[in-house]
């Protein structure tokens, strides 16, 4: 059996800027867009984003879109019509669908910011298309600059076990990367661990918790909150996630 999918995220902890130029000439019309970003990280304590989303902090910002689901803004900070008002929708759009494809391992982008703050167009060539076109591309090249990081799922975890074996539990733990938060007495024999651990790391928890009991132990977990992988584990990720698109390219 394959192990279940974990719903990563992907993230920046830095910031960076950068440009795209999209341009191709297929016999008549072409198409022409150009887009410059900033990209930055965006922690989830910024406060009301219409007290956070004003000029004083964005230099020439004109109107800003917030998602409070992924906890990512993009801003309009264009300034002497340099991308033409309707195609600054089809700039967001781009970078909302680079967003849920992922560009480290493609896994949902969230907890950042996006300005667009310069462009370019052309006359006849310039569309929706190409806007949205470039929007994509440059947010992934933008992004992989602003020192891109994995976040993965940490769950609480509480295992309900016999005292005789509460010492193999607690070393079992430190090989999955858990951190223990205490013990509470639930009585005839048994101790509640409680602990938060990496949801990669307890996908297989029943069997292994099973043989360490002797079919004893018994566990819960929910979703807590998501924190950065470690970094050898998040090069690992990548390149299962590259392998995985390379088998679906075959």
């Amino acid at each position: 059996t394959r192990a279940p999918k974990i719903p990563y995220r992907e993230t920046v902890s830095g910031s960076s800027e950068g440009s795209y130029r999209h341009k191709k000439q297929t016999g008549g019309a072409g198409q022409f867009a150009e887009v410059h970003f900033k990209v930055a990280s965006l922690t989830q304590e910024f406060g009301e984003p219409d007290e956070f989303f004003v000029k004083a902090n964005f230099e020439n910002l004109r109107a800003f879109s917030y998602d409070d689901e992924h906890n990512f803004c993009f801003i309009d900070r264009v300034t002497g019509g340099s991308v033409p008002n309707n195609f600054i929708p089809a700039v967001e759009k781009g970078i909302r669908e680079r967003m849920e494809q992922g560009v480290l391992a493609g896994y949902q982008v969230q907890d950042c910011t996006c300005e667009l703050f310069f462009g370019k167009d052309h006359p006849v060539d310039s569309n929706e298309t190409a806007f949205k076109t470039a929007a994509n591309r440059c947010f992934r090249e933008v992004f992989q600059q602003a020192n891109p990081v994995l976040l993965e799922p940490i769950v609480q975890l509480e295992i309900t076990v016999p005292d005789a074996h509460l010492g193999d539990i607690t070393s079992d733990l430190n090989t999955r990367r858990g951190r223990m938060e205490g013990m509470d007495n639930a009585g005839g024999g048994f101790q509640v661990v409680k602990a938060k651990v990496p949801l990669a790391e307890v996908t297989t928890y029943s069997r292994s918790l099973s043989s360490m009991t002797g079919g004893q132990g018994s566990y819960t977990y929910e979703i807590s909150h998501y924190e950065p992988v470690p970094p050898q584990e998040q090069g690992k990720i990548v390149a299962a996630s590259k392998r995985r698109d390379d088998d679906e390219d075959e």
